[in-house]
C-alpha cells in the first residue's frame, strides 16, 4: 500500500450516552486514541465497556454524543471496512458476490469488482468456492470471506470486532497467522476488538486497555516484539510479563462486569 493510500485515525475526547428508561447510561467517556498509518492496534476491556460502541463510532455506524473523530492522509475517501464476529457474510450471496459487495457499494463496475474479488479469493485460498454459498463453508472459511471482503474494498482502515471469537482454538490460531500475513502485505490501519489477551499481543503493535463502563483508556501498551512474528513469542518471558500486566489491569473491572451482568 502506498503512503498516499494510508490513513491516520484520530479520536478526541469521544463520549457516548444511551438512554435506558429515560436514564442516561454513559458507554464511553473522554476516550482519545490516535492510530498511526499502517499500524495494527488491539483493544481489550471488560464486557460492556464500550469497545464495540467505539468501533462503530469510528466507522460511522454510531453517532458520538461529544468529541471528534477524523481520518486524514488517505488519498481516496473510502469508508472504513468492518469485519464482525459472525453473520458478517450475506447467506443469499455467493462467496464471490460477498467479497465484491463493498466494491459494488462504491460504484466499481461489475467486471472490475469481480476481478478484484477473485484476486482476493485466491489470496485467502478460496478460489474453488467462488460460486458456493456461506452455509456450504466452515466457520473459518466464512471468516476468510469476511476478511477478504474488507481488504478488497480498498479502504485504508479496517475495523474488526472480535473477528475470530466464534472459531475453535486451532482454527483461530490459523486465522491469526493468515490475518497478520495479509496485514503485513497491505499495511492497512487496523483497529481490532478482542477479549483474548494473547491474541492482542500476537497481532498488534499496541494494546489499548479499557476501563469498565464508562469506557476510557486505562493503559496504552506498546508491543516490543519485532515483525514478522510467530507463535514462538508465547514462550518468551516478555510475553508472559505482558500478559500478566494486561490481566492485572483488567481483573477488577472484569470481576465487576460479571457481578453486575
Amino acid at each position: 500500500m502506498h503512503a498516499a493510500d494510508q490513513a491516520t485515525v484520530v479520536a478526541e475526547d469521544v463520549s457516548k450516552v444511551f438512554f435506558s428508561g429515560g436514564d442516561p447510561v454513559w458507554a464511553l467517556e473522554n476516550f482519545s486514541l490516535t492510530l498511526e498509518p499502517g499500524s495494527f492496534t488491539c483493544i481489550v476491556g471488560p464486557s460492556g465497556c464500550g469497545k464495540s460502541t467505539f468501533l462503530r463510532i469510528l466507522g460511522g455506524l454510531e453517532e458520538r454524543t461529544v468529541g471528534a473523530v477524523t481520518m486524514t492522509g488517505a488519498e481516496h475517501a473510502v469508508p472504513a471496512a468492518f469485519v464482525f464476529q459472525e453473520h458478517g457474510v450475506f447467506p443469499w450471496m455467493t462467496v464471490l458476490d460477498n467479497v465484491a459487495f463493498g466494491l459494488r457499494m462504491t460504484g466499481v463496475s461489475r467486471r472490475g469488482r469481480e476481478a478484484t474479488a477473485r484476486d482476493w479469493l485466491a489470496r485467502v485460498r478460496l478460489t474453488d468456492f467462488a460460486e458456493s454459498y456461506p452455509h456450504q463453508l466452515s466457520g473459518g472459511m466464512r471468516q476468510r470471506v469476511a476478511i477478504a471482503r474488507a481488504f478488497a474494498t480498498g479502504s485504508p482502515v479496517l475495523l474488526m470486532d472480535e473477528p475470530l471469537g466464534a472459531l475453535d482454538a486451532q482454527t483461530r490460531m490459523l486465522m491469526q497467522e493468515e490475518l497478520i500475513d495479509l496485514w503485513e502485505q497491505e499495511r492497512k490501519t487496523v483497529l481490532m476488538v478482542t477479549h483474548d489477551i494473547d491474541e492482542s499481543i500476537i497481532l498488534s503493535d499496541r494494546v489499548i486497555v479499557m476501563s469498565g463502563r464508562p469506557g476510557t483508556v486505562r493503559a496504552d501498551i506498546s508491543i516490543p516484539f519485532e515483525r514478522p512474528r510467530s507463535f514462538d513469542i508465547e514462550r518468551s518471558p516478555e510475553f508472559g510479563e505482558l500478559r500478566s500486566r494486561i490481566w492485572n489491569l483488567l481483573r477488577d473491572d472484569v470481576r465487576t462486569a460479571e457481578e453486575t451482568a
